[in-house]
């Protein structure tokens, strides 16, 4: 490649990204702002997203109080009588087989093989934390996914 076209290559780059630049900033688009981390909640939930509070914020409130894991156990069965409501220990070396085992056998889910299935093809299995979870039976597989792996 000689000189000329090699300038003539790099003024073709340099005029484009000035056209796209112009464009971008000329016509507002940057303008836009992002939205608050409560309008962001919002919109998740709205769409069925299960919000759950970030890392360093569930670290200083790693696990509630005993009485409050009651608590919360107690106005779930009372709101309606047909949510089960088990808290499930995450313990080490806890394979998705024996979650979901636990699972099924406390009512929470209705197939512990589909259950299993759903973690391993999602890897969600690789992403299981430990810990104590309160779950209900009316929480679908993704929820039910999410909180064990947050």
């Amino acid at each position: 490649m000689n000189k000329a076209r090699l300038q003539g290559l790099s003024a073709g780059i340099i005029f484009t990204t000035t056209i796209f630049a112009g464009f971008y900033y000329g016509t507002g688009l940057s303008a836009g702002t992002p939205p608050t981390a409560e309008e962001a909640k919002e919109l998740l939930v709205k769409k069925g997203f299960v919000v759950t509070l970030p890392m360093q914020e569930a670290k200083e409130n790693v696990q509630p109080k005993d009485s409050d894991k009651d608590s919360m156990e107690k106005e779930a069965s009372k709101k309606d009588p047909s949510i089960v409501t088990y808290t499930i220990k995450v313990k080490t070396n806890m394979t998705t087989t024996e979650i979901a085992d636990s699972l099924y056998k406390e009512k929470i889910i209705d197939d512990a093989a589909e259950f299993e299935a759903y973690m391993n093809d999602r890897d969600f299995s690789k992403k299981i934390q430990i810990g104590e979870f309160v779950v209900t039976n009316n929480m679908s597989y993704r929820q039910l996914a999410n909180t064990l792996t947050h």
